[in-house]
């Protein structure tokens, strides 16, 4: 019965601080840094639609310029870094710098600086490897 007890005491120990080191974001306490934030705008009316994927998995999606960030589910810490990883690796490198009328965009926003990709003129061919991780990206947000 006693090792019942420790072993009971031990998991809900466990999962108590599992719990404690986990960080949740909100629209008010959202991060100033180290987060991806990609998208899609333009167009006649100036439309922007921006999601943003925080490292601990938290998605997080506006609309407009200053649109209020909102949560928009997540997708586990484990995914969330192999994609920031990812980013930082193979689309980090680029300056790649050609909106057009409508456009695509990613940004990383690092402690020191912002890195930026845009594409969408017509003419220009985009990197694979950015289209690539733009899908990915795409197909981890949540269906309607």
């Amino acid at each position: 019965m006693k090792t019942i007890l420790n072993c009971t005491f031990l998991l809900a120990l466990a999962c108590l601080c599992w719990q404690c080191n986990r960080v949740t974001y909100t629209a008010e306490t959202f991060p100033g840094e180290n987060y991806l934030a990609f998208g899609e705008g333009g167009g006649f009316a100036g439309s922007l639609t921006t999601h943003y994927l925080l490292p601990n998995g938290q998605l997080f999606i506006s609309e407009g310029i200053e649109g209020a960030k909102v949560s928009d589910g997540g997708i586990g810490k484990g995914k969330a870094k192999k994609m920031l990883q990812r980013y930082q690796e193979e689309i980090q490198p680029y300056d790649f710098q050609e909106p057009g009328n409508r456009y695509s965009f990613l940004e990383y926003v690092a402690a020191d600086t912002t890195y930026e990709q845009q594409w969408g003129r017509a003419g220009i061919e985009v990197p694979e490897k950015m289209l690539m991780f733009f899908q990915d990206l795409q197909l981890l947000l949540p269906q309607e």
